[in-house]
């Protein structure tokens, strides 16, 4: 379990037995799924108290015109195209509107595996590692994003009733390849037992991205009425 999702629970602890929602047990009485409003409960103390990531990327300029940025990897700068940025949050909106995600952080969602073709990977890159791939990896036209979310949610809630039409749609559409060549994002079918896929099929991760939500972070995104400022770094703060 990451840092992060140890202070989240620790907040989501703390705010929950503050609070008149029925009911002592957490989600399943299992510390790894919550129920809906214990997300949402754990998403506002992430919002107003919750940490930042250890390396975010500097790329707010990216929203007024920029197009490149310097971003870093493993301590590492490089030269990196604004669009990245840009259709990266648009990733993030979309997924945020057709109700895929709530919220950016670890409960939910709060990475993405980028992944280019086999093919490519084998004609170009698999001879080099990942800091010095990136900044060309970052151009490639047929670059996907595979999105995780819905990482805790619990399939029940606390009285163990069946999920609601809402919540199954969530769990439903936690697989998520988009395109950085305008393509639509293609829902994957979650796993009969309903993990998550770990990989594009025909195609080779290159990085993970990481994103999470913070009152000071740079980059910000729109959807279903609601703002989310985040930051994006390719640096795990578990590696640290």
């Amino acid at each position: 379990m990451s840092a992060v999702t140890n202070i989240l629970l620790t907040g989501l602890l703390l705010t929950a037995s503050l609070t008149h929602i029925p009911g002592n047990a957490l989600a399943d009485d299992n510390i790894w799924y919550f129920t809906a409003d214990e997300i949402e409960i754990a998403y506002r103390y992430q919002q107003n108290f919750g940490r930042r990531l250890h390396h975010p990327l500097k790329a707010r300029d990216c929203y007024f015109g920029k197009a490149d940025f310097i971003a870093s990897f493993q301590g590492k700068e490089f030269l990196a195209p604004c669009q990245f940025i840009l259709q990266t949050t648009g990733h993030l909106k979309t997924i945020l509107e057709i109700g895929a995600a709530k919220y950016l952080f670890p409960l939910d969602s709060d990475h993405a595996h980028l992944a280019i073709t086999t093919d490519l990977w084998r004609e170009k890159y698999n001879q080099t590692n990942g800091p010095e791939i990136l900044p060309e990896i970052l151009r490639e036209p047929t670059l996907v994003a595979l999105y995780h979310t819905a990482e805790h949610l619990s399939a029940v809630d606390r009285e163990s009733s069946p999920m609601s039409a809402q919540v199954e749609n969530w769990k439903a559409q936690r697989n998520i390849i988009a395109s950085y060549d305008s393509r639509p994002l293609k829902i994957l079918p979650p796993h009969p037992d309903g993990s998550a896929h770990e990989r594009v099929e025909g195609h080779q991760t290159v990085v993970t991205l990481f994103f999470l939500a913070h009152p000071l972070a740079e980059l910000i995104v729109s959807a279903s009425g609601r703002s989310h400022s985040f930051d994006l770094s390719f640096d795990d703060d578990m590696a640290e």
